[in-house]
This record gives structure tokens, C-alpha cells and sequence, in this order.
């Protein structure tokens, strides 16, 4: 299987022109693009995934509902519905998602081998009850879901944030907006 292909960025958030593996991406902490997508049910409770224990860098941690790179050539909201669809098992199209905002964020993992430099666009959803109830979580991916309302989620990562992926522009936009 060949290794998915990331367009690189500068450190501005423009085009390099070029795009590499996503081995190369994170060893050479390149910049590039991801999707966060928070998923809400009908009583606004947010969805959160259990990253899966065999996961490369923060296994066995709560995450965003689902999250991941935008593959070279391809958009924001179409890497949005692919993740969706891998991570969660729900089929959704472009039209059904919310954009939300842009953020930067850069971080040093598992010991200074993966650098993860990038721009992301966050993304909000409603999933009906019939998709909260048939949710898939993507082996070697997601090992669960578990649902929070807001007051759970901040109390939870209070007390142990250590259980949790660090997403902080997120969070505080679920504080204030969610």
C-alpha cells in the first residue's frame, strides 16, 4: 500500500508546490492540513473518540470525534465526509457539515520523532439517532465513543486532562460556542 501522499505548506499556511509522504511530513515536521470534526447528538451532547491503543502517538486518549489529514489534491470538507465515513462509520455529505474556524497548532511527539505542524479546519456536526446508535469505530483507529455534554467533558478534563488529546482552541471554542 503506498504511504499517503500530504501537499505541503510554508510556515505561513501558503502552498510549497510540492507534496511528500506522511512519514516525511512528521519527520521533518512539514507544515500541511487536517480536518477536526466535532460531532453533536440531538441533545447536544458531544462526541468524543477513544484513540485506539496501538495508535502511534496519543493511544489510548480522548479526541476529537474524528480527525485526520487532508490527502494532496483534495479539500477541507471532502477529507471531512472521508474521515466521517472511515472513523465513525456515518455517511455524510459536504452540504451537512458546519465549518466552524481555522487554527494553527504545533507539537512535539513520542520524544521529539514526530513533529506535527499544521493548520486545521474545524468542523461541527449533528449525527440523527439512528447514526448516534450505528456509530463504527475504524479498527487500529478508534477503540470506542463516548458521549459528554459540555459540563462533563470540562469537569473530566479538569480533573485528569492527562486523558485527553490537547486541543485547545477547540476547547475553548466548545466552551463558549458549542
Amino acid at each position: 500500500m503506498t504511504e499517503e501522499q500530504i501537499d505541503v505548506l510554508n510556515a505561513d499556511g501558503s502552498p510549497a508546490g510540492f507534496s511528500c509522504g506522511r512519514t516525511r511530513v512528521h519527520s521533518e515536521g512539514l507544515w500541511h492540513r487536517t480536518v477536526h470534526i466535532w460531532a453533536f447528538d440531538g441533545k447536544g451532547r458531544i462526541l468524543f473518540q477513544l484513540r485506539s491503543r496501538v495508535k502511534e502517538n496519543n493511544p489510548g486518549l480522548f479526541d476529537t470525534s474524528c480527525a485526520g489529514h487532508i490527502s494532496a489534491g483534495d479539500s477541507s470538507v471532502n477529507a471531512a465526509v472521508r474521515e466521517l465515513r472511515e472513523e465513525l462509520g456515518v455517511q455524510k455529505s459536504s452540504r451537512d457539515l458546519e465549518y466552524v474556524f481555522e487554527a494553527k497548532h504545533e507539537s512535539v511527539l513520542n520524544g521529539g520523532s514526530y513533529l506535527d505542524n499544521e493548520y486545521y479546519d474545524v468542523y461541527k456536526i449533528t449525527l440523527s439517532d439512528v447514526e448516534v446508535e450505528s456509530l463504527v469505530p475504524q479498527p487500529g483507529e478508534v477503540d470506542g465513543f463516548v458521549w459528554m455534554t459540555r459540563e462533563e467533558f470540562f469537569a473530566k478534563h479538569k480533573l485528569h486532562p492527562e486523558k485527553f488529546v490537547e486541543h485547545p482552541k477547540d476547547f475553548l471554542w466548545l466552551m463558549e460556542n458549542a
